[in-house]
């Protein structure tokens, strides 16, 4: 009997020994192992959404620039176009062209009841201007102002071709008895640039120089035009490319 509890208390510390001792051997491996293997459950990886380092050979660098005008002056309102080029940081060359009225600052139109026509008294001759000038445009204080708004100014010179027609006449029929005359010009202006990344919008005042010569051109009667220049306000839309 002594022998048969001395077996059955051996086989008893066996089945310990395999249920406490074996599991510790087998944990321990595992765990020595997982300290020498990436565990991609337990670390955060964060990329930046953009390349530290531009790896493009060629900048994106946006050299033209081309759009529409929308012109007020004295004169009254008139449309345009203009195209820039750079020519290095912050100066650009460009060329505009200009389609406006003419006419005295003084100049009234009225209503007649009677014939139901509109007319403007004195008045002998429509005029109308389309100055073409070339000019370069420098950008201001651009360190410091914010890159969506950039002040700017211009200043250009070019021909401007002047059209006159009869008053008298009917508007269309007016324009097979018209006379034309070439005068120079010059301007200064100032500008803010309110356009981000390929859209350009701009605000812009320019002062014209265009001396008519002589003793001037006639929209009404005895108050003849010596200057065709003036105060020009425009709003411009374009893109750069």
């Amino acid at each position: 009997m002594t022998k048969y509890y001395l077996k059955i208390l051996s086989f008893s510390y066996l089945i310990v020994s395999l249920i406490f001792i074996t599991p510790e051997i087998t944990f321990g491996q595992v765990k020595g192992e997982t300290q020498n293997q990436f565990n991609p459950d337990t670390v955060f990886i964060f990329e930046s959404a953009r390349p530290l380092i531009n790896t493009s050979s060629k900048p994106n660098v946006l050299n033209r620039a081309w759009g529409f005008d929308l012109i007020f002056s004295n004169n009254g309102f008139g449309i345009g176009a203009f195209y820039q080029y750079n020519l290095a940081k912050d100066l650009f060359s460009f060329a505009s062209l200009y389609i406006s009225g003419a006419r005295n600052t003084d100049e009234i139109e009225y209503y007649d009841n009677y014939t139901g026509q509109s007319f403007i008294p004195n008045k002998i001759n429509r005029l109308y201007m389309v100055p073409f000038t070339l000019g370069v445009q420098q950008y201001l204080f651009t360190d410091v102002i914010s890159e969506s708004m950039k002040l700017f100014a211009q200043a250009g010179l070019g021909p401007t071709y002047i059209l006159s027609t009869p008053y008298e006449k009917e508007f269309f029929t007016a324009f097979g008895y018209s006379q034309s005359y070439f005068r120079f010009g010059t301007f200064a202006g100032l500008g803010v640039d309110v356009g981000t990344g390929t859209t350009l919008m701009t605000i812009n005042a320019r002062y014209y120089y265009i001396p008519f010569g002589g003793t001037g051109l006639e929209s009404i009667i005895d108050s003849p035009i010596k200057d065709f220049g003036g105060l020009f306000l425009s709003l411009s839309f374009g893109a750069r490319f």
